[in-house]
């Protein structure tokens, strides 16, 4: 059982993000995370508004017209949030951490599964995976997710998405949503990781950072230590080039992670700590909204298409 002032934090935080849920939900939650299904049913031709993902290509070579699969549509989404707790995580310039803001987003869509019906799990990681419960539902349930998310100390302080994903493929059976929440920004080195996500579930990238991790104000000297490994440095804030040569380095990182999801098909949800989670995500449904959309009518105009002339 819960001690009282626990339950209170938690119905707190389930309240505070209600209108959030209400909001994702509201922004076509089902309609951009929708199943694949998991059933074969058989082949038909196609009708503008199928995905493009369904077409049978060998089928249609074969007819010269567009033949989509069947499947038996999923009843339910199997939802994943995976969150990084390593000590980096803790830095907040401003009235909140970065992790509350992580939080906040991780029960956010708790709450957005459970009011789907969907099973719902969560992943904490550091550079090993601290505690997974996995996706199920229910009320208990969904309150057990959203206490940990509030209050797990992990063991460890530095990060590394590699173990958390790989722990994720070998451990989920089927395709499943997964939201990735770290405030790693230079992830190259994990590409074999993230390609391989990407391939097996819906991958989302949702990166949390600070504003002053990406701007330095002129404070003169500024003694900083790495949260990670206790390594300290000594910066002088007054010089124009120093500033300069940490924004650049903050840029290319974030060109390179721009460059490497667009090219494994995994969108990004910025977030930025103290501010809404909930714009971001409505911006994610809007721009996969568009391209089902797009792809529908590049399909429906395509020759062969059932509304072609």
């Amino acid at each position: 059982m819960l001690p009282k002032e626990l339950l209170a934090e938690v119905r707190k935080i389930e309240i505070k993000t209600r209108h959030l849920v209400d909001s994702v939900y509201a922004g076509g939650y089902r309609s951009v995370f929708k199943g694949r299904g998991i059933e074969f049913a058989g082949i038909r031709e196609y009708y503008r508004g199928d995905e493009f993902r369904s077409i049978d290509w060998k089928v249609t070579a074969r007819t010269g017209d567009l033949h989509v699969r069947e499947h038996i549509e999923e009843r339910e989404l199997q939802v994943v949030v995976a969150l990084d707790l390593s000590a980096s995580m803790a830095f907040g310039s401003g009235s909140r951490e970065k992790r509350e803001t992580a939080v906040e987003f991780g029960a956010a869509m708790t709450l957005a599964a459970a009011r789907n019906n969907d099973r719902v799990g969560i992943c904490l990681f550091t550079d090993q995976v601290e505690k997974y419960i996995p996706p199920a539902k229910g009320p208990t349930h969904n309150l057990r997710l959203i206490r940990e998310l509030l209050y797990f100390l992990p063991g460890r302080k530095q990060s590394d998405v590699r173990p958390a994903l790989a722990f994720l493929n070998r451990s989920l059976g089927r395709r499943s949503v997964v939201f990735l929440v770290t405030d790693a920004v230079d992830l190259p080195p994990m590409e074999r990781e993230l390609r391989l996500s990407a391939a097996r579930h819906d991958l989302i990238l949702v990166t949390v950072r600070d504003r002053r991790e990406e701007e330095i104000p002129d404070v003169g000297l500024l003694e900083i230590e790495d949260p990670e490994t206790g390594e300290e440095f000594l910066w002088d804030t007054a010089d124009p080039a120093v500033r300069e040569r940490f924004q650049t380095t903050e840029r290319e990182a974030r060109a390179r992670l721009t460059t490497l999801c667009r090219r494994l098909g995994i969108d990004v949800i910025p977030l930025v700590a103290g501010a809404s989670v909930i714009d971001p995500i409505c911006r994610l449904f809007a721009a996969r909204e568009r391209r089902q959309a797009g792809s529908a009518g590049a399909l429906a105009a395509a020759p062969g298409g059932r509304d072609s002339p």
